[in-house]
């Protein structure tokens, strides 16, 4: 019902021409929304609607936020003439990211009608991979030559139409090695004489194309830089990532840091189809059906436990749940600290040594709340006592492997986000069952 309401709204829209109704609509929409409108528009409306979808203020969210599958059909459905325009236009960062979302086929077929000097431009940046500075980097950069007086310098800055930011100034040698910076301040408070390698800062903060953009995000925030030079291996500029490159970065890292912890890739939404989801979601159930056999193994060893004390397995889960909350809300906090460069090796054993007090002490705050509740409830004085020890031993479990399982994971190149949730829930699960059927097995005869 929503989708025809908003078909028959863009319709009207476009043949009033409304453009920024219509990018603002399109702004909210989901994409099975927008996928399905472009399905249904004739080839007239079509060319409008692509026009919103890729304005200057809203491309960079289309190219983010559009899966592949939508984008690659929207740029089959274009005509040719209208996507070399949009190439064109377009930043040639946002333009390389767009190419890499779509497949060879179109991209080639974009590429054959590109502007030479943005082809070649757009294929050089195509041949870093879309996680590294290289990939995400403007190459139009502006930049002075060191030899340059201040006179030269401004003269050179005047004529720039496409410059993406100017608050620092970049100076290279004759082989555009990146030798110093210079602010715009401090350019135009300068004497018109004075000679630039006489004057710029030679003390230069650049990232190499090859590191990755989680690294020059940490880089740029930790310097609070509004922008970061990138070079190649012989110190050449290449390019500049503002930061807005970054913030962007880390949204596309925080989702999907989020997502692998849930165990699902990144470009699945809300409506992707049933046959596709199960695709992306299987092998990550199939993982966690094997840790839940482990941890069943466990309970199993103390089957003869239970048969004698039945009401033991009222309380497993809460043992279990426990200790999974509190590894979570450990690994949370480790991860982000390993994403931005909070947690280096050498914090590590202080970084546990905080966890496993908190899960002590979060440990005896809960367990003693549980050992009333359970005495209240059930009126055994001993089952209580040995809820609140299970529980104790559980979250200093969590603690401990929810600050090593993600730090030895980044230690053998392995995203802490990929497979730690399901590590650590392993270890809270059978430590958490073992803690409390053991100590029930021991103490049993003050249970009957």
């Amino acid at each position: 019902m929503k989708q025809d309401v908003l078909l028959k709204i863009i319709s009207k829209l476009l043949r009033v021409g409304s453009p920024d109704k219509i990018e603002k609509i399109l702004r909210t929409s989901t994409q099975a929304e927008i996928e399905m409108i472009f399905q249904e528009l004739d080839s007239v409306q079509k060319k409008g609607l692509l026009s919103s979808l890729f304005h200057k203020r809203v491309v960079s969210n289309t190219i983010r936020d559009f899966s592949s599958e939508l984008l690659e059909t929207i740029v089959t459905e274009a005509p040719q003439e209208f996507m070399a325009g949009v190439l064109q236009e377009l930043q040639p960062d946002d333009a390389a990211d767009l190419l890499g979302k779509i497949s060879e086929v179109q991209k080639q077929r974009l590429l054959d009608v590109a502007d030479p000097e943005k082809k070649k431009q757009l294929q050089r940046l195509l041949t870093y991979s879309k996680d590294t500075a290289g990939g995400i980097m403007n190459p139009n950069v502006f930049a002075l030559i060191h030899t340059s007086t201040v006179t030269e310098a401004i003269h050179q800055l005047r004529k720039q139409t496409k410059i993406e930011m100017v608050f620092y100034l970049y100076v290279v040698d004759e082989e555009r090695k990146l030798v110093g910076i210079i602010s715009l301040r401090q350019l135009i408070m300068s004497s018109g004489t004075s000679v630039l390698k006489e004057m710029m800062d030679t003390n230069v903060v650049a990232v190499n194309a090859s590191m990755s953009q989680k690294e020059v995000a940490q880089k740029i925030s930790r310097y609070n830089f509004l922008a970061v030079p990138v070079v190649d291996d012989e110190s050449r500029l290449l390019g500049v990532i503002t930061v807005d490159d970054v913030i962007e970065v880390v949204q596309e890292e925080s989702m999907q840091d989020l997502y692998r912890m849930a165990g699902i890739e990144k470009d699945e939404r809300v409506f992707t189809p049933v046959r596709s989801s199960i695709t992306k979601r299987a092998p990550g159930l199939m993982v966690n059906l094997a840790t839940a056999v482990l941890a069943a193994n466990v309970v199993a060893f103390y089957e003869g436990t239970i048969q004698k004390v039945a009401l033991l397995a009222v309380f497993l889960p809460v043992v279990a749940s426990m200790g999974g909350n509190a590894g979570t809300q450990t690994l949370v906090v480790t991860i982000r600290g390993l994403s931005m460069g909070e947690l280096v090796l050498r914090d590590v054993w202080r970084a546990v040594r905080k966890e496993v007090l908190l899960g002590v002490a979060n440990g005896i705050l809960t367990g003693l709340m549980m050992a009333v509740i359970a005495y209240v409830w059930k009126g055994i004085p001993m089952l209580g006592v040995i809820l609140m020890l299970a529980m104790i031993g559980n979250l200093f479990v969590s603690g401990l492997v929810g600050v090593l399982v993600p730090v030895g994971l980044k230690a053998l190149k392995i995203d802490p986000a990929v497979a730690s949730t399901v590590v650590v829930t392993t270890f809270t699960d059978c430590f958490g069952f073992f803690f409390f059927l053991g100590l029930s097995a021991l103490l049993i005869q003050y249970l009957v």
